[in-house]
């Protein structure tokens, strides 16, 4: 277990980025004022740093991530942009003995992932990644209720995530770069790095997969008469062999029409549990069925779980899932919030923090076993740690 040292006042953190890291993470942290200040934001140049510091209510704009990485005064950096950038912002933050909370993709590559998590052990700080689905309450409450045996023996698992951000192109869409070439992102790493953190939190590792990735919307059109080529996947659809014996499925797409949102499914011996909730996804609109298995059931039973209050509660405040639902940031700011703050205690007392550097690094293996399965059309078991 990683061990880290406790320091006597609030954290200070610091955002690099004033687009994804100031909308969607500065309100969550925010939300943990008694312990934590985001007392610096920075971007590349001077001028949208100072302005990102005034519009946010920042202290210190910087527009050197090497100084806010050196800055003696700064306890946790929260890294934003693109991975293969976020690749040497990571590294430089992890040298100045900063804790550090990565965005997903965790990094453009198994190989620098293992290069980040290496460094980070070495310096013994804390690593955490966004894996936001694992910061919501209902799979919380979905791996609480398999772990006391609600399913028994699980048999199978299936998690789809199907969203419409690229058939049609999002008026004014941020991430239109998502479907260009060497930045590390894609369907299979974006998505499928969220469902998998999930699926493993829940249901442990995951010996083997054989995928098909496919890039099916060959052009995007931005606006009318202007189109980009794509050069990144879209759809990933793969088999998954679970350690625990359960098999498994997982989909997902960026240009399916309709975007029905997210869900996991598991069958077991016992019954059945089904999460689902539409965009990012929402915490406002997750909800948990469960249906324990029936003689002569020929139609599902599944009824709503209240998610207990305890599940929305951080620090004593119990938190309104509809607060921070705004669908430009996928209505995750409570977990976001229940990630940093087990963040921020793992910081103060040590030990494992939920979606951690070493789970981003297994991850990274089994996506890159994924794209390696798509080529050898096989199965593939994820590399060795």
């Amino acid at each position: 277990m990683l061990e880290t040292k406790a320091r006597a006042g609030k954290l200070r953190v610091g955002i690099i980025s004033a687009n994804w890291g100031a909308r969607t993470h500065l309100p969550a942290w925010r939300m943990l004022s008694d312990d934590v200040e985001v007392t610096a934001i920075c971007t590349s140049r001077q001028e949208t740093a100072e302005a990102a510091a005034r519009e946010h209510g920042i202290a210190r704009p910087f527009w050197s991530y090497e100084a806010m990485c050196a800055d003696p005064d700064i306890d946790v950096i929260d890294a934003g942009t693109s991975p293969v950038l976020r690749e040497k912002l990571v590294t430089a933050a992890l040298n100045g003995g900063k804790h550090v909370f990565n965005q997903l993709p965790f990094a453009p590559s198994r190989e620098a992932a293992e290069r980040l998590v290496k460094l980070q052990r070495d310096k013994g700080v804390t690593g955490a990644v966004a894996a936001s689905v694992v910061g919501l309450p209902h799979l919380t409450l979905m791996k609480e209720m398999i772990d006391e045996g609600y399913l028994g023996e699980v048999f199978q698992v299936h998690c789809h995530w199907q969203m419409s951000y690229f058939l049609p192109v999002i008026p004014f869409f941020p991430y239109v770069w998502f479907g260009k070439a060497g930045h590390g992102v894609s369907v299979t790493r974006n998505h499928g790095s969220h469902m998998l953190h999930a699926l493993w939190h829940v249901f442990g590792r995951i010996e083997s997969v054989v995928g098909r990735i496919e890039t099916q919307l060959k052009t995007w059109e931005l606006s009318p008469g202007e189109t980009m080529t794509v050069e990144t996947d879209d759809t990933c659809h793969a088999l998954l062999r679970f350690a625990n014996g359960a098999m498994g499925t997982m989909a997902t797409s960026w240009t399916a029409a309709d975007s029905p949102g997210f869900w996991i499914e598991a069958f077991g011996s016992k019954g059945r549990l089904r999460l689902e909730a539409l965009r990012y996804p929402s915490v406002a609109t997750a909800r948990l069925y469960a249906a324990k298995a029936a003689l002569g059931t020929m139609a599902p039973q599944g009824q709503e779980v209240p998610v207990p209050e305890r599940l929305f509660t951080v620090r004593g405040k119990v938190l309104d899932p509809s607060v921070g639902s705004d669908p430009s940031t996928g209505g995750q700011l409570l977990s976001m919030v229940r990630l940093f703050d087990a963040f921020a205690t793992t910081v103060r007392n040590g030990g494992e923090p939920l979606a951690s550097f070493n789970r981003a690094l297994e991850v990274e293996r089994v996506i890159g076993a994924l794209y390696e399965s798509n080529v050898r059309k096989a199965w593939v078991e994820p590399a060795a740690g």
